[in-house]
Protein backbone atom coordinates (compact mmCIF):
# COMPACT_ATOMS: atom_id res chain seq x y z
CA UNK A 1 0.00 0.00 0.00
CA UNK A 2 2.82 2.39 0.88
CA UNK A 3 4.35 1.95 -2.59
CA UNK A 4 1.11 3.12 -4.19
CA UNK A 5 1.38 6.42 -2.31
CA UNK A 6 5.13 6.98 -2.55
CA UNK A 7 4.86 10.12 -4.70
CA UNK A 8 2.02 11.55 -2.62
CA UNK A 9 3.90 10.97 0.63
CA UNK A 10 7.03 12.67 -0.74
CA UNK A 11 4.89 15.57 -1.99
CA UNK A 12 3.18 15.94 1.39
CA UNK A 13 6.39 16.10 3.41
CA UNK A 14 8.02 18.42 0.86
CA UNK A 15 5.10 20.83 1.33
CA UNK A 16 5.41 20.54 5.11
CA UNK A 17 9.14 21.24 5.09
CA UNK A 18 8.57 24.29 2.89
CA UNK A 19 5.79 25.50 5.23
CA UNK A 20 8.01 25.06 8.28
CA UNK A 21 10.80 27.03 6.64
CA UNK A 22 8.46 29.85 5.65
CA UNK A 23 6.74 29.81 9.04
CA UNK A 24 10.03 29.91 10.91
CA UNK A 25 10.69 33.35 9.43
CA UNK A 26 7.20 34.70 8.74
CA UNK A 27 4.76 33.12 11.26
CA UNK A 28 3.88 36.38 12.95
CA UNK A 29 3.80 38.48 9.78
CA UNK A 30 1.46 36.02 8.04
CA UNK A 31 -1.03 36.06 10.91
CA UNK A 32 -0.95 39.85 11.09
CA UNK A 33 -1.76 40.02 7.39
CA UNK A 34 -4.43 37.28 7.37
CA UNK A 35 -6.20 38.02 10.64
CA UNK A 36 -9.96 38.28 10.17
CA UNK A 37 -11.74 36.38 12.97
CA UNK A 38 -15.22 37.25 11.70
CA UNK A 39 -14.67 35.73 8.25
CA UNK A 40 -17.74 33.54 7.65
CA UNK A 41 -15.88 30.83 5.76
CA UNK A 42 -13.28 30.52 8.51
CA UNK A 43 -15.88 30.50 11.27
CA UNK A 44 -17.67 27.64 9.49
CA UNK A 45 -14.48 25.61 9.38
CA UNK A 46 -13.88 26.42 13.04
CA UNK A 47 -17.22 24.78 13.77
CA UNK A 48 -16.91 21.80 11.44
CA UNK A 49 -13.21 21.26 10.71
CA UNK A 50 -12.63 18.47 13.22
CA UNK A 51 -15.62 16.37 12.15
CA UNK A 52 -13.44 13.82 10.26
CA UNK A 53 -11.90 12.80 13.60
CA UNK A 54 -15.34 12.67 15.24
CA UNK A 55 -16.67 10.35 12.52
CA UNK A 56 -14.01 7.67 13.02
CA UNK A 57 -15.59 5.86 15.98
CA UNK A 58 -19.18 5.85 14.64
CA UNK A 59 -18.09 4.41 11.29
CA UNK A 60 -15.34 2.12 12.60
CA UNK A 61 -17.59 0.86 15.37
CA UNK A 62 -20.29 -0.06 12.87
CA UNK A 63 -17.75 -1.89 10.70
CA UNK A 64 -16.52 -3.88 13.70
CA UNK A 65 -20.08 -4.61 14.81
CA UNK A 66 -21.26 -5.98 11.47
CA UNK A 67 -18.14 -7.64 10.08
CA UNK A 68 -16.58 -9.32 13.10
CA UNK A 69 -17.80 -12.81 13.97
CA UNK A 70 -17.39 -12.95 17.75
CA UNK A 71 -20.42 -11.74 19.69
CA UNK A 72 -18.35 -9.84 22.26
CA UNK A 73 -16.54 -8.00 19.46
CA UNK A 74 -19.85 -7.15 17.80
CA UNK A 75 -21.14 -5.71 21.08
CA UNK A 76 -17.92 -3.73 21.53
CA UNK A 77 -18.29 -2.37 18.00
CA UNK A 78 -21.87 -1.26 18.65
CA UNK A 79 -20.80 0.48 21.86
CA UNK A 80 -17.91 2.20 20.05
CA UNK A 81 -20.34 3.36 17.37
CA UNK A 82 -22.85 4.73 19.89
CA UNK A 83 -20.16 6.28 22.10
CA UNK A 84 -18.46 7.88 19.13
CA UNK A 85 -21.79 9.19 17.89
CA UNK A 86 -22.47 10.82 21.27
CA UNK A 87 -18.99 12.37 21.06
CA UNK A 88 -19.93 13.70 17.61
CA UNK A 89 -23.28 14.97 18.86
CA UNK A 90 -21.76 16.88 21.76
CA UNK A 91 -19.21 18.40 19.37
CA UNK A 92 -21.94 19.58 17.00
CA UNK A 93 -24.12 20.91 19.81
CA UNK A 94 -21.17 22.84 21.22
CA UNK A 95 -20.90 24.96 18.12
CA UNK A 96 -24.38 25.14 16.63
CA UNK A 97 -26.86 25.35 19.50
CA UNK A 98 -27.58 27.70 22.39
CA UNK A 99 -26.22 26.95 25.83
CA UNK A 100 -29.56 25.88 27.30
CA UNK A 101 -29.79 22.06 27.35
CA UNK A 102 -26.82 21.86 24.97
CA UNK A 103 -25.32 18.76 26.58
CA UNK A 104 -28.63 16.90 26.63
CA UNK A 105 -29.28 17.75 23.01
CA UNK A 106 -25.79 16.63 22.02
CA UNK A 107 -26.20 13.26 23.73
CA UNK A 108 -29.64 12.61 22.27
CA UNK A 109 -28.59 13.79 18.83
CA UNK A 110 -25.51 11.59 18.95
CA UNK A 111 -27.44 8.54 20.06
CA UNK A 112 -29.89 9.14 17.21
CA UNK A 113 -27.04 9.28 14.71
CA UNK A 114 -25.53 6.09 16.13
CA UNK A 115 -28.82 4.22 16.00
CA UNK A 116 -29.34 5.30 12.38
CA UNK A 117 -25.83 4.13 11.45
CA UNK A 118 -26.36 0.75 13.11
CA UNK A 119 -29.81 0.39 11.56
CA UNK A 120 -28.73 1.25 8.03
CA UNK A 121 -25.45 -0.63 8.34
CA UNK A 122 -27.09 -4.02 8.66
CA UNK A 123 -28.54 -3.68 5.17
CA UNK A 124 -25.22 -2.86 3.49
CA UNK A 125 -23.75 -5.87 1.72
CA UNK A 126 -19.98 -6.20 1.98
CA UNK A 127 -18.11 -8.68 -0.29
CA UNK A 128 -16.38 -11.38 1.72
CA UNK A 129 -12.98 -10.49 0.33
CA UNK A 130 -13.31 -6.92 1.69
CA UNK A 131 -14.24 -7.86 5.27
CA UNK A 132 -10.74 -8.52 6.57
CA UNK A 133 -9.28 -5.23 5.19
CA UNK A 134 -12.25 -3.20 6.46
CA UNK A 135 -12.00 -4.62 9.97
CA UNK A 136 -8.26 -3.96 10.06
CA UNK A 137 -8.73 -0.43 8.74
CA UNK A 138 -11.47 0.23 11.31
CA UNK A 139 -9.16 -0.67 14.20
CA UNK A 140 -6.36 1.34 12.58
CA UNK A 141 -8.63 4.38 12.31
CA UNK A 142 -9.55 4.21 15.99
CA UNK A 143 -5.88 3.84 16.97
CA UNK A 144 -4.87 6.80 14.80
CA UNK A 145 -7.59 9.01 16.26
CA UNK A 146 -6.68 8.32 19.88
CA UNK A 147 -2.94 8.63 19.19
CA UNK A 148 -3.47 11.92 17.37
CA UNK A 149 -5.49 13.42 20.23
CA UNK A 150 -2.98 12.24 22.85
CA UNK A 151 0.10 13.53 21.01
CA UNK A 152 -1.44 16.88 20.11
CA UNK A 153 -2.76 17.58 23.61
CA UNK A 154 0.54 16.62 25.23
CA UNK A 155 2.44 18.85 22.81
CA UNK A 156 0.07 21.77 23.43
CA UNK A 157 0.73 21.66 27.17
CA UNK A 158 4.45 21.10 26.68
CA UNK A 159 4.97 23.96 24.21
CA UNK A 160 2.52 26.44 25.82
CA UNK A 161 2.84 28.69 22.77
CA UNK A 162 0.62 31.79 22.97
CA UNK A 163 -2.00 32.07 20.24
CA UNK A 164 -1.91 35.05 17.90
CA UNK A 165 -5.33 36.24 19.09
CA UNK A 166 -4.02 36.16 22.67
CA UNK A 167 -1.15 38.39 21.64
CA UNK A 168 -3.69 40.83 20.24
CA UNK A 169 -5.62 40.63 23.50
CA UNK A 170 -2.45 41.42 25.45
CA UNK A 171 -1.80 44.35 23.11
CA UNK A 172 1.76 43.30 22.32
CA UNK A 173 3.71 40.78 20.24
CA UNK A 174 6.43 40.51 22.87
CA UNK A 175 5.34 37.03 23.92
CA UNK A 176 5.50 35.61 20.42
CA UNK A 177 7.75 32.54 20.37
CA UNK A 178 9.07 30.46 17.44
CA UNK A 179 7.62 27.00 16.99
CA UNK A 180 10.86 25.19 17.79
CA UNK A 181 11.11 26.65 21.32
CA UNK A 182 8.86 24.87 23.86
CA UNK A 183 8.07 26.97 26.93
CA UNK A 184 7.14 24.15 29.32
CA UNK A 185 3.87 23.47 31.07
CA UNK A 186 1.56 26.44 31.62
CA UNK A 187 -1.83 25.71 33.14
CA UNK A 188 -2.60 29.25 34.31
CA UNK A 189 -3.49 30.74 30.93
CA UNK A 190 -5.47 27.77 29.65
CA UNK A 191 -6.46 27.66 26.00
CA UNK A 192 -4.69 30.95 25.29
CA UNK A 193 -1.32 29.17 25.26
CA UNK A 194 -2.29 26.07 23.30
CA UNK A 195 -1.34 27.28 19.85
CA UNK A 196 1.21 24.57 18.96
CA UNK A 197 0.31 22.26 17.31
CA UNK A 198 -3.11 22.86 15.79
CA UNK A 199 -5.76 20.44 17.04
CA UNK A 200 -8.15 21.38 14.26
CA UNK A 201 -5.55 20.64 11.59
CA UNK A 202 -4.69 17.33 13.23
CA UNK A 203 -8.38 16.41 13.47
CA UNK A 204 -9.05 17.45 9.89
CA UNK A 205 -6.06 15.42 8.72
CA UNK A 206 -7.80 12.28 9.97
CA UNK A 207 -9.53 12.53 6.58
CA UNK A 208 -6.30 11.07 5.13
CA UNK A 209 -7.64 7.71 6.32
CA UNK A 210 -9.45 7.83 2.98
CA UNK A 211 -6.11 6.75 1.50
CA UNK A 212 -6.88 3.24 2.77
CA UNK A 213 -10.14 2.93 0.85
CA UNK A 214 -8.61 1.80 -2.49
CA UNK A 215 -7.28 -1.25 -0.69
CA UNK A 216 -10.61 -2.53 0.54
CA UNK A 217 -12.84 -2.02 -2.50
CA UNK A 218 -12.26 -2.67 -6.18
CA UNK A 219 -14.35 0.38 -7.10
CA UNK A 220 -11.64 2.69 -5.76
CA UNK A 221 -8.72 0.53 -6.82
CA UNK A 222 -7.36 3.14 -9.25
CA UNK A 223 -8.39 6.21 -7.23
CA UNK A 224 -5.38 6.53 -4.94
CA UNK A 225 -4.54 10.02 -6.18
CA UNK A 226 -8.10 11.20 -5.56
CA UNK A 227 -8.14 9.63 -2.09
CA UNK A 228 -5.04 11.67 -1.26
CA UNK A 229 -5.98 14.89 -3.06
CA UNK A 230 -9.38 15.41 -1.38
CA UNK A 231 -8.00 15.17 2.19
CA UNK A 232 -5.02 17.32 1.18
CA UNK A 233 -7.24 20.13 -0.12
CA UNK A 234 -9.60 19.83 2.84
CA UNK A 235 -6.87 19.87 5.48
CA UNK A 236 -4.96 22.68 3.76
CA UNK A 237 -8.11 24.80 3.56
CA UNK A 238 -8.87 24.14 7.21
CA UNK A 239 -5.30 25.04 8.16
CA UNK A 240 -5.57 28.34 6.29
CA UNK A 241 -8.81 29.27 8.09
CA UNK A 242 -7.22 28.61 11.48
CA UNK A 243 -4.63 31.25 10.63
CA UNK A 244 -7.34 33.65 9.48
CA UNK A 245 -9.12 33.15 12.80
CA UNK A 246 -5.95 34.07 14.67
CA UNK A 247 -5.96 30.72 16.44
CA UNK A 248 -2.73 29.35 14.98
CA UNK A 249 0.43 30.15 13.07
CA UNK A 250 1.58 28.47 9.86
CA UNK A 251 3.97 26.19 11.76
CA UNK A 252 1.17 25.17 14.17
CA UNK A 253 -1.14 23.97 11.43
CA UNK A 254 1.71 22.34 9.52
CA UNK A 255 2.85 20.23 12.47
CA UNK A 256 -0.74 19.40 13.42
CA UNK A 257 -1.36 17.92 9.97
CA UNK A 258 2.02 16.20 9.94
CA UNK A 259 1.32 14.39 13.21
CA UNK A 260 -1.87 12.75 11.95
CA UNK A 261 -0.55 12.06 8.46
CA UNK A 262 2.54 10.39 9.90
CA UNK A 263 0.40 8.22 12.19
CA UNK A 264 -1.66 7.14 9.16
CA UNK A 265 1.49 6.33 7.17
CA UNK A 266 2.76 4.23 10.09
CA UNK A 267 -0.59 2.46 10.39
CA UNK A 268 -0.61 1.82 6.64
CA UNK A 269 2.90 0.36 6.79
CA UNK A 270 1.84 -1.99 9.59
CA UNK A 271 -1.26 -3.09 7.70
CA UNK A 272 0.88 -3.50 4.61
CA UNK A 273 3.26 -5.79 6.45
CA UNK A 274 0.34 -7.86 7.73
CA UNK A 275 -1.10 -8.13 4.18
CA UNK A 276 -4.52 -6.74 5.04
CA UNK A 277 -5.19 -5.19 1.63
CA UNK A 278 -7.28 -6.95 -1.00
CA UNK A 279 -5.30 -9.71 -2.68
CA UNK A 280 -6.00 -8.19 -6.08
CA UNK A 281 -3.76 -5.28 -5.11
Amino acid sequence: MIKKYRKEIIFFYACCILSLIVGTFFDLKLDIKLNNPTDTFSVWFYNTGEIPARLVCPIAGAVICFLCEKKITKIAGALICLGGSVYLGIHIAKYFFVDENKMIFGILYGLGVGIIILTVGQYIKIPGVAKKPLIAFAFAGIAVMFAEISIVEFAKYTWARPRFRYLLQLGSYDRFTPWYRPLGFNFDEGNNVKSFPSGHSAGGAVSYLAMLLPFCTEKLKDKTLLCFAIPFVYTSTLAYTRMVMGAHFLTDVTVGGMITFTLIVIATAILDKKHYALKEH
